[in-house]
């Protein structure tokens, strides 16, 4: 045990002292960041001169990132110089950590484009995600808290996927990382990778209403549900969905809902599909319409996955930095989404799957990629879920209203 303390020690020093030369001052190369810097030549040249690589390169147009910063500036600005050294501006904080989150680059290969030393890298990441989070999320990232802003989420799901009483599609998936030392089978997963969980639920315009990260992969994956905050506030009232109601030309009440897939448990407000076994045509019409609904879950990790690489790969960070950069993510995420000047750069034409009028599906970009390493899908119970008789009927008045008055012209062609 001590011989591993000391192997650690000395790694850590290595890392901090790697940027000095053997004097202990800093290298002269990254004492020339403020003229020949990544970010006084390119970005600043980018900037002014090409718009579009800067969209590219930032993932966002120069004004989304003035107004982020205006935000965050207060919060990333050192208020001091240490040591007689010139201190990193917060527009370079900044970024710095954008750029990372959007290539997942190492922080040594941050630190030779950047001119900053990797020990500066990882604590200024670090505090300009837990700033995002922390003063941008509230306004981007929040989960509904009256009745109106669950009906006008639900009011968008029946009339962009036909699905009524929708008020989100949930799906989770592990995020692999780097065990951190001592941690035996804590984060080990049903993959045979360590990571933590990211439990997301999508709104109808593939937006993140709400996000939790940080349970460790071991837990079983349907009970990661159960336990995040938002199932667990829904059960005890703390937050309240809108009053049942009648599907059209119905007289049966039914709750509003959630749609998962099958590594959820059924239940009146959480729906899944029908087992794939002996399926009837009703049945079939039920599975169709309901993947229609919850494929915005799957859109919106493609999104994030193709946008923020960091996530492609194993992550090398603590678990807490890592669910500070994942909220972080979802939070920019949903800014850009909203944004009039990033959109269309953000979510290119063909990055989405696209669905025509005559219920046609086309398949978007980012599931040419594969995510088999980076974002785990949850797994599937193998004995099943013993599910309410209140919850089978919730899912049989819809089956039978998607079959009948319920349902759209194109289903029958994919069913």
């Amino acid at each position: 045990m001590r011989k591993r303390k000391c192997i650690a020690i000395l790694v850590l020093q290595g890392l901090l002292e790697i940027d000095k030369n053997p004097r202990g001052k800093t290298r002269s190369w990254i004492r020339k960041r403020e003229s020949r810097g990544f970010y006084t030549n390119i970005v600043r040249e980018l900037m002014v001169e090409d718009t579009a690589a800067y969209r590219e390169m930032m993932r966002m147009s120069y004004d989304d990132f003035k107004v982020l910063l205006r935000v965050v500036e207060p919060h990333i600005s050192p208020h001091q110089v240490q040591g007689g050294q010139k201190v990193i501006p917060a527009p370079e904080r900044l970024t710095l950590t954008i750029r990372f989150l959007a290539t997942g680059e190492t922080y040594r290969s941050l630190c030779f484009q950047f001119r900053i030393s990797v020990a500066a890298i990882s604590y200024i990441v670090k505090e300009v995600c837990e700033a995002i989070v922390k003063h941008i999320g509230p306004l981007y990232l929040k989960v509904p808290s009256t009745t109106e802003e669950w009906l006008e989420i639900a009011a968008k799901f029946e009339e962009i996927w036909n699905y009524p009483n929708c008020v989100g599609a949930i799906d989770g998936k592990h995020i692999v990382m780097q065990p951190p030392a001592n941690a035996g089978s804590f984060f080990y997963n049903y993959k045979h990778t360590h990571s933590i969980v990211l439990m997301a639920v999508a709104g109808p315009d593939y937006e993140c209403i709400y996000a939790d990260v940080g349970t460790n992969g071991r837990v079983a994956d349907g009970g990661v549900w159960n336990k995040c905050s938002l199932s667990k506030s829904i059960d005890d009232g703390t937050i309240s969905l809108p009053s049942a109601r009648c599907l059209p030309f119905g007289v049966t009440k039914i709750p509003y809902l959630f749609v998962a897939d099958d590594a959820f448990a059924l239940k009146p407000n959480v729906m899944k599909p029908y087992p794939q076994q002996s399926l009837t045509e009703d049945k079939r019409i039920y599975n169709y319409r309901h993947s229609r609904a919850r494929r915005i879950s799957e859109n919106l990790f493609g999104i994030i996955a193709n946008r923020w690489r960091v996530i492609r790969g194993i992550i090398l960070l603590p678990p807490e930095t890592i669910e500070s950069l994942i909220m972080a993510i979802l939070v920019l995420h949903n800014y850009l989404r909203k944004s009039i000047s990033s959109k269309a750069s953000y979510c290119p034409v063909g990055l989405l799957d696209t669905e025509y009028c005559n219920g046609r599906f086309v398949q978007g970009l980012w599931r040419q990629e594969s995510m088999s390493e980076s974002l785990l899908p949850l797994s599937v119970s193998p004995t099943g879920h013993n599910a309410s008789n209140n919850a089978k009927l919730v899912r049989e008045t819809l089956k039978d209203y998607f079959f009948a008055e319920g349902s759209v012209d194109w289903q029958w062609n994919f069913c």
